[in-house]
């Protein structure tokens, strides 16, 4: 079992690491699960979210969800918030092995012009952007297809008008992993995946017309989960 020592019970589905947990926390860390997902934690999972608790103006705790696993930087379904004067700026805390597609996006909009219209756009960015269990994308490919996508990434974005030059240049490995394989794919890993092409997770979209996807070494051991 790898749930450290330090680790207290705060509640039934609270988990805390304390600041004296490791050198240079800043806050606690806490795991929002049940005691079954905790004690099925890996190791990663206590020594990233711990990390993230060192982070220059992070408030009050840092946090890792029920889905919690080992991830890059942050465990994956790490969260922290930031203080705006003081903190990091992490667009991608999450994914960087696998290029998960987390983007930055910037804009001229300040927090003054969009917090009285946030629910709108809450609402019109679910609208307009496919996302849930069981979602299909706007994409629609035939399984071979989605293998050169898969090999090929937001470079074949860039041949299909769905990309800008730009875009490739802020996309990790420039939108694509050298020496991707699609060859070792799974059969069940492609049916899963290639009619979610253009849905939130595969895509991020720059507007109503354009997309930028995530690209996926074809031999991540990740394709298969």
């Amino acid at each position: 079992m790898n749930v450290p020592a330090a680790l207290k019970r705060i509640s039934d589905t609270i988990w805390e690491l304390p600041v004296s947990y490791k050198t240079g926390m800043l806050v606690p860390a806490r795991i929002v699960a049940s005691e079954k997902l905790v004690n099925e934690m890996d190791a990663g999972v206590f020594e990233q979210v711990s990390n993230v608790a060192t982070l220059p103006g992070i408030q009050r705790y840092a946090f890792c969800m029920p889905d919690g696993h080992w991830g890059y930087g942050f465990p994956i379904g790490g969260v922290a918030a930031m203080d705006p004067g003081s903190g990091v700026i992490s667009p991608g805390g999450i994914g960087f092995d696998i290029n998960c597609g987390m983007r930055l996006v910037l804009t001229t909009l300040t927090a003054e012009e969009v917090q009285p219209k946030l629910h709108q756009l809450v609402d019109r960015l679910f609208a307009r952007i496919p996302t849930g269990v069981g979602c299909q994308g706007f994409v629609k490919l035939k399984q071979d297809d989605f293998r050169t996508v898969v090999q090929q990434g937001s470079r074949w974005c860039l041949k299909n008008g769905f990309a800008t030059e730009q875009d490739l240049e802020m996309t990790e490995e420039g939108g694509c992993f050298a020496g991707a394989d699609p060859s070792h794919i799974s059969e069940k890993a492609i049916e899963r995946g290639y009619h979610q092409l253009g849905t939130l997770g595969s895509v991020l979209f720059r507007n109503t017309s354009r997309l930028v996807p995530f690209t996926l070494a074809a031999t991540s051991p990740y394709l298969d989960s």
